[in-house]
């Protein structure tokens, strides 16, 4: 699919206010998904207001503020994907992930692959250390930046 292509299919999607697209051509599956910020509720005041006709509303539960992202550890190196595509956390089906918490790497170690319209692009590590957290799980599709791994530089 083209990039041009898919980029009119996510402006179809904000404009429409969707939040989920999956089309499927041939042997190409793409699968679109917005995240939105939560709304807040609109407020309408009338023109004019009566004191004998205005009811007593009752107190609301208040809203829970949303999550705020943890930030990350100063010592900790977030890995990022340099493109979108489809992670792989292992060579093949069956076989043993590239890596896993607690393994030590060196910059240049395979850590992963992207599948990137129909390309397999193996991601290195930029940086050696030891791997503490895995953000990705196998087969998620992924954003250009998303982070992939935290690392606990050496």
């Amino acid at each position: 699919m083209e990039t041009t292509k898919i980029a009119e299919l996510a402006k179809i999607l904000k404009d429409n206010g969707l939040t989920k697209l999956d089309l499927t051509e041939g042997d190409n599956r793409l699968v679109l998904e917005a995240v939105s910020a939560p709304v807040a509720p609109a407020v309408v005041m009338p023109a004019a207001v009566s004191v004998e006709a205005v009811p007593v509303a009752a107190a609301e539960a208040p809203v829970a503020a949303p999550e705020v992202p943890v930030a990350p550890e100063e010592d900790l190196y977030e890995q990022k994907t340099p493109l979108v595509g489809t992670v792989y956390v292992a060579p093949q089906a069956g076989a043993a992930p590239y890596v896993s918490v607690g393994d030590h790497v060196a910059a240049g170690d395979t850590v992963c692959i992207v599948e990137s319209m129909k390309m397999f692009n193996e991601i290195a590590a930029e940086c050696s250390g030891t791997i503490e957290e895995i953000c990705i799980n196998n087969g998620q599709i992924v954003e250009y930046g998303q982070v992939l791994f935290r690392i606990r530089e050496d």
